[in-house]
């Protein structure tokens, strides 16, 4: 199995979530674009000892490096309701995950930086008989216009990338990067430079933000528009697409037409729209 884990003071991309209403279609999309799921499970986090739900629970689409999340909620907790405003807004991508050696640390750095900081979480999920555990370093809701963004520790590398869920139909071997489109690149660039604690580089109509694993991408939707063929699901500035690198393009093409999927080559890539159940795109390349 592949390291996961950055080492200290290495920033990754860790993963990304859909916000959905109802896992079945949601996740029925994603198995036909030839991803395998994990099964369902319900998150909670300790609190004082108890184990409470968080109000959401999950399906994921593991891969070599990083992974894919679809989110729906499952009990009334701030947690959910705040997914539940933001599929009010559009079903689809609402949160961009960073993972770290120490969470604690980039909870500190982050509160540093001007962030309205969270307390830290100790959050959970069932695996056979055990569980995955994580810290997560949030901040305030409603901080970043395009969801929900945050740092993570991995204490349980083992339980969370099981060696039989790595391998798709597809062909996918890793979350490559982020896309978000913004009608004010340089104000989203410089607010995830300031979260990430990595430079923004604009070159000509891209600016990106490289980690030491994966990057996110800034683009216009005028842009994204005519270079992708890709439009926002919902008001800019917002995440519009996950880039997956894929062994091959053909085999991912094949996979996603025989889940019918409509997809097109664009600048070296093969672009997907997602169902509604599931929302917004992605990005296949080698």
């Amino acid at each position: 199995m592949p390291n996961q884990l950055p080492s200290p003071g290495q920033v990754f991309l860790d993963h990304t979530a859909f916000f959905v209403p109802v896992m079945e279609g949601a996740a029925d999309a994603l198995e036909r674009c030839g991803f395998r799921l994990t099964p369902f499970t319900v998150q909670t986090n300790r609190e004082g000892g108890a184990t409470v739900p968080s109000g959401t629970g999950n399906r994921c689409a593991m891969l070599r490096n990083g992974y894919l999340e679809v989110l729906t909620a499952t009990h009334d907790t701030p947690l959910s309701a705040q997914l539940k405003e933001r599929i009010a807004d559009h079903p689809g991508l609402h949160l961009a995950a960073f993972t770290s050696a120490d969470a604690a640390a980039e909870h500190r750095r982050l509160t540093e930086a001007g962030f309205p900081t969270l307390p830290l979480v100790d959050m959970r999920r069932p695996v056979g008989d055990d569980f995955a555990r994580f810290t997560i370093a949030r901040i305030a809701h409603g901080t970043m216009p395009e969801g929900r963004a945050q740092f993570l520790t991995h204490h349980t590398e083992a339980l969370v990338w099981l060696p039989d869920m790595l391998d798709h139909p597809n062909g996918a071997e890793a979350l490559s990067a982020l896309w978000i489109a913004a009608d004010d690149p340089a104000e989203a660039a410089t607010r995830y430079a300031r979260f990430t604690g990595r430079p923004a580089i604009t070159n000509g109509p891209t600016t990106t933000i490289g980690l030491d694993r994966g990057q996110i991408v800034i683009m216009t939707p005028a842009f994204l528009r005519q270079t992708y063929g890709i439009t926002p699901g919902g008001k800019p500035p917002c995440l519009v697409a996950a880039a997956i690198r894929v062994k091959s393009l053909a085999d991912t093409k094949k996979c996603l037409d025989a889940g019918g999927l409509a997809s097109r080559f664009a600048e070296g890539s093969l672009v997907v729209g997602l169902p509604a159940a599931l929302g917004d795109g992605l990005v296949f390349h080698t």
